[in-house]
């Protein structure tokens, strides 16, 4: 039998040397046996028998089946051979008549093209073949159309200088065709150059421009411009393609493929982004991974690597930027709200950094305040730190508000001394008019008579004269009567000024007899008498004598302004209406006196709180000053109890003032208990109901029998705070940023914020791009195949004698046996 490796080894050495088709036919014509073998030849009809009781004796082997079959130049594998055996084995029936089937010839190669030059390229054409690979692979069927046209419009330029005649149709046909011939001889004599060239100019295609209609890194937009592209270079790619039905039908469907896949590439590019940032926030070690394949290009141009926390820190700022969306702000003491950006949130911390409440942005909105409370439960470096920041902050709250009490209210300097401060002042400012009333006589009427009659007077009078006395004056030089001896011997004849100091013993005395057994002074029927009676005598003297009613209503003595200091005192259990009767009842001394007790007693209280380490101590001063409560249940509080302070202040609009800074204190303490609170609930009830949920969601799944389901959910749920060290990470960079203190940081935190959206969809635009760049490129390369039908071959079954069974066969390279 002749063998079928040499005769194509024989033929395709024949092609090389150029011979015709004909003289390769008269080759294969000469191989008779050959070409009968490999076309399905056949056993004698007498081989046949033999070979059929060979093959039903339970005796034969496969080697016998072989041997016999290799005798008559025939092969049988040993595959087939052992299969036919086990076959008969199993069913002692195999064998009967011989089922032939085609060999399958080998593959003649063809011979020479038509279009294969018989000369070699020039060194010309050999770079011009090059450039058409090039240009093939950049976009397939430029070369030929290139070349075409500039045959054609060589040609036109010949004929308009009368070189030729003008027939551009025929000469882009034949610019075409040399430009393929040089080719196919450049494939056939170098092609190793050819398909560099044509992997170059694929290359390349990614350096085609791409048209930007639709501005921004909106998915619309990137839909928008790759469907576009995809149909410019569908349509465009498909015009230079003329098999099939032609450029026309080519560029219509390869501008509807490239609009398909231009529109459908950004979003596909979208979901798989998301998946991939699903993945390596809730995969365990994968954003490390995807980090250091990142950074493998970088590292090789010694470009500044990407931080192992980056992708992190980007979806830590992208979750407080969502939190901000709908949160506000209150600003101004609650006088306005505004919406929470990083510009606004930064203007506001630095806001009330100014009033001295050391401010952070999770304390200005509650969305960020709950999501700082989740972020330093974390336990990584900056979420440790974040909650030593909040711990000391709230230790100094005590100072801090004693602070913005004197700021706004006055000092709580040592309460006497303010009050003695307080009397000189008044001392000073008053002796003039003191002066013109003691100049005045005095007309004893039947009131100050009978006045003059009670123990509440006659008591006074010998202490009066002691102060007169102890002042070193002579009291008979004020109108008293006194024997040798210095006895009081009568009243009768007292001045306006003798009459005031009986007055300012009287009240001495009235205070003298107040109950003081108790934390404070209480009123006895006694001391109420006393006072009673001092009133009204000063109110006599007061009727006859108009300076001395002026001085005394404007400037107080020292039991006035000791009665204003206590009263103050009680501000917390005052009403707005006891508030404003005392200011009536009190001149202008004692109302500053008043305020001193108020205002110390307001800073007492805060003192006293703060030694409370859990305390809201702003609450506790806002209480007693009738302010609001905190929080989103607060009120306007009692707007009488307010006024009447202000008024009683002389400071109109202080208490908002102060309510400013108290609210900023407010919510620093809101932000503290928020997060103890947080750290002692495990992270809040929202993170238990998102783990609550996807745990049913899982268990739904698994008892509906989707386990793959079920696992991805478990694994990428669209998680958007991660797990693990990812979530680590988030947390730790959201604590950063949330209780950020100083300016700068404040500045620095914001500024991240403000510029995520913008890298974002700056990334998103470049993916998108580069996934309709992709489509167009996928476009170009199916858009310039050829569309050619190729014809199909019937196979030739003539030689099969009857169907057969592909489950027990003894398999022969020209025939198979039939069971």
């Amino acid at each position: 039998m002749s063998d079928p490796t040499r005769i194509k080894s024989n033929i395709a050495s024949m092609i090389d040397q150029g011979a015709t088709e004909a003289e390769i036919e008269t080759y294969i014509a000469s191989e008779n046996t050959t070409a009968k073998d490999l076309r399905g030849g056949r056993m004698s009809a007498d081989d046949e028998a033999l070979y059929t009781a060979l093959a039903q004796d339970p005796r034969s082997t496969a080697d016998s089946l072989q041997g016999f079959a290799r005798s008559r130049g025939f092969d049988v594998t040993d595959a087939d051979a052992q299969a036919f055996i086990a076959a008969r084995d199993r069913n002692p029936d195999v064998g009967g008549s011989v089922l032939y089937e085609p060999a399958e010839a080998p593959a003649v190669p063809e011979g020479p093209s038509e279009e294969l030059k018989a000369q070699p390229n020039t060194a010309f054409q050999t770079v011009s073949a090059t450039a058409g690979e090039f240009m093939d692979g950049l976009i397939p069927g430029s070369s030929k159309f290139l070349a075409g046209s500039g045959g054609a419009l060589g040609n036109t330029i010949g004929a308009g200088l009368g070189m030729t005649d003008w027939h551009p149709g025929q000469a882009y046909d034949e610019g075409a065709a040399d430009s393929e011939r040089d080719q196919s001889r450049l494939e056939a004599d170098h092609p190793n150059i050819a398909s560099a060239a044509g992997w170059a100019g694929f290359g390349s295609s990614f350096l085609l421009p791409a048209a930007k209609v639709f501005q921004g890194g909106k998915l619309l937009a990137g839909v928008g411009n790759g469907a576009l592209n995809g149909v410019l270079y569908g349509v465009g790619t498909g015009a230079l393609n003329d098999t099939g039905e032609g450029r026309l039908a080519n560029a219509v469907n390869g501008g509807a493929l490239g609009g398909v896949l231009g529109g459908v590439a950004p979003v596909a590019a979208r979901k798989l982004g998301d998946t991939i940032s699903t993945a390596r926030r809730n995969i365990p070690g994968l954003n490390g991974v995807l980090t250091a394949a990142a950074n493998l290009p970088r590292r090789a141009l010694g470009q500044p690597l990407i931080p192992a926390t980056a992708a992190a820190q980007a979806q830590a700022e992208r979750i407080i930027n969502r939190e901000m969306r709908d949160a506000t702000i209150a600003t101004g003491g609650g006088t306005r709200t505004i919406p929470a950006t990083p510009a606004s949130v930064a203007t506001e911390v630095n806001r009330r950094g100014a009033l001295y409440v050391p401010s952070m942005p999770a304390d200005v909105s509650e969305p960020l305040r709950d999501t700082a409370a989740w972020a330093l439960q974390g336990k990584g470096t900056m979420a440790a730190r974040s909650r030593g920041v909040l711990a000391d902050r709230q230790a100094q709250t005590g100072p801090r508000i004693r602070r913005h009490i004197t700021d706004e209210l006055g000092p709580t300097i040592d309460p006497i001394a303010e009050v003695e401060a307080i009397r000189a002042r008044a001392s000073a400012a008053s002796e003039p008019g003191y002066r013109a009333a003691y100049a005045q006589p005095v007309v004893v009427t039947p009131e100050m008579a009978r006045i003059m009659q009670t123990p509440a007077f006659r008591d006074a009078v010998p202490q009066a004269v002691r102060n007169i006395r102890n002042a070193q004056r002579d009291p008979r030089a004020l109108g008293f009567a006194l024997d040798p001896d210095g006895n009081i011997g009568g009243v009768e004849t007292l001045s306006t000024e003798g009459f005031d100091q009986v007055i300012r013993a009287m009240r001495d005395n009235g205070q003298a007899a107040m109950n003081t057994s108790g934390f404070r002074p209480v009123d006895t029927t006694n001391s109420v008498h006393i006072n009673s009676r001092a009133r009204d005598l000063r109110g006599a003297l007061s009727s006859q004598n108009q300076a001395y009613a002026d001085v005394t209503a404007n400037y107080a003595d020292e039991m006035a302004l000791r009665e204003g200091l206590e009263r103050g005192a009680d501000v917390g259990k005052l009403s707005g209406p006891e508030i404003e009767a005392q200011r009536r009842a009190m001149p202008q001394p004692a109302q500053e006196s008043w305020m001193v007790g108020a205002r110390t007693a307001l800073a007492d209280m805060a003192t006293k709180a703060s030694l409370r380490p859990t305390a809201n101590v702003a609450q506790a001063v806002r209480s007693p000053l009738g302010l609001s409560g905190a929080g989103v249940l607060s009120s306007p509080g009692d707007a009488a109890k307010q006024t009447a302070i202000e008024t009683m202040s002389g400071r109109p609009g202080v208490l908002r003032s102060l309510d400013d800074r108290l609210g900023a204190e407010d919510d620093a303490f809101r932000t503290f208990a928020a997060v103890d609170r947080a750290g002692r609930s495990g992270g809040g009830l929202e993170e238990t109901a998102g783990h609550l949920g996807t745990m049913v969601d899982v268990a739904r799944k698994v008892a509906t029998g989707r386990p793959f389901s079920a696992l991805a959910t478990a694994a990428l749920r669209g998680n958007p705070k991660g797990t693990l060290r990812f979530r680590r990470d988030v947390q730790d960079h959201t604590a950063a940023i949330l209780t950020a203190s100083s300016p700068r940081e404040v500045q620095r935190a914001m500024g991240a914020l403000s510029s995520r959206p913008v890298t974002d969809q700056a990334k998103s635009g470049a993916l998108y791009q580069r996934a309709g760049k992709l489509a167009a490129i996928g476009t170009i390369q199916a858009a310039g195949q050829s569309t050619d039908p190729v014809a199909w071959e019937e196979p030739d079954t003539d030689s099969l004698e009857a169907p057969y069974s592909f489950e027990e066969e003894l398999r022969a390279p020209m025939y198979r046996r039939a069971r």
